[in-house]
């Protein structure tokens, strides 16, 4: 593992006081150019959300080398906001990962691999920045871990490491984690499994794959509204469900997908912030008229984008179906 450094670290003075009296709740997300606006409405949607009297948020932001000082103020602008609810660490990740990323999947989306080495707290809540967090997360930090490394949502790429000799019926999706970061640093195993594993060259689903590999069998599902995906519906719900290896409870998942903490949005490409009817003419993400939520959801994403600094920088990047820089 190269050399990684504290880019930088801000929060409000007088958080230092506040901040013994709430509930602290570690956040981690990986961050490149490319996906500074996700990961930035992303956030917005956790602070605005958090219950102001009882929860403080700690950030740590693994970054890419070549993360731009003006991406980089963007998100410290959320100081101003929330500095009383709020700290963020950014971490400069370096070359690491540099030769893995693949199709795309960015180097970026490795940096979450290395969260037990360099992020030195007991748990942790990981985030890809295509979630939208509606509800204060105090519930879902406090989710019993058991002896698990891992809970996470079950992918439909239930196969997912079949061919590296491992049948595993919990398969998770990588993009909404809560990690045990204790138990995993007191595996004498893990840097060993990570460092075979990563110059595995025919992996699939790369990071998500590594994730499954080094912490099987110590894997264990979150509840269904923590990591719900944007489904349209029940009976989406229900397709989804035969991808799967073991049963779950579809009214459980109909109920969270009614009253979810957490949306990942997956299921509809393009991503969200390019499907807004502005500019969309009327069609969904999935080129389809009325036939699906993905406006639904399009909207709910703009609604957390609005509330930025930055949403007109949003909309002229979205509009012109660019990757956000």
């Amino acid at each position: 593992m190269q050399e990684i450094r504290i880019l930088s670290h801000i929060y409000n003075k007088k958080s230092k006081k506040i901040k013994k009296h709430k509930k602290n709740i570690h956040i981690c997300m990986c961050l490149n150019n490319k996906y500074l606006y996700p990961v930035l409405v992303s956030m917005e949607s956790v602070l605005t959300n958090c219950n102001k009297k009882k929860t403080f948020i700690i950030y740590h932001i693994l970054c890419s080398p070549n993360l731009t000082q003006i991406s980089l103020k963007k998100l410290k602008s959320l100081i101003i906001s929330y500095g009383f609810n709020l700290e963020i660490i950014f971490y400069n990740m370096g070359n690491n990962f540099m030769n893995l990323y693949h199709n795309r999947i960015s180097q970026a989306a490795y940096y979450r691999l290395l969260t037990p080495i360099i992020i030195d707290v007991d748990r942790i809540i990981y985030l890809d920045g295509d979630t939208l967090i509606l509800k204060d997360l105090n519930e879902m930090y406090e989710v019993k871990l058991n002896d698990n490394y891992v809970l996470g949502n079950l992918d439909f790429q239930s196969n997912g490491i079949d061919y590296l000799g491992i049948k595993s019926k919990k398969y998770i999706n990588s993009g909404v984690l809560l990690l045990n970061l204790e138990k995993i640093r007191n595996n004498n195993k893990f840097i060993h499994l990570l460092n075979i594993t990563i110059n595995n060259t025919k992996l699939i689903h790369q990071d998500q794959t590594i994730i499954n590999f080094i912490l099987y069998p110590k894997i264990g599902i979150l509840p269904s509204k923590y990591s719900i995906w944007n489904f349209n519906d029940k009976l989406d719900i229900m397709k989804y469900s035969k991808h799967l290896r073991i049963e779950i409870n579809i009214n459980e998942f109909e109920m969270s997908l009614n009253d979810p903490t957490i949306i990942h949005n997956v299921l509809c490409w393009p991503k969200l912030w390019f499907s807004n009817t502005k500019y969309d003419e009327g069609l969904t993400a999935c080129k389809k008229r009325n036939n699906c939520n993905c406006k639904k959801y399009s909207d709910l994403w703009h609604f957390y984008a609005r509330k930025t600094n930055y949403y007109n920088e949003i909309l002229y990047f979205s509009r012109k179906k660019k990757n956000f820089i």
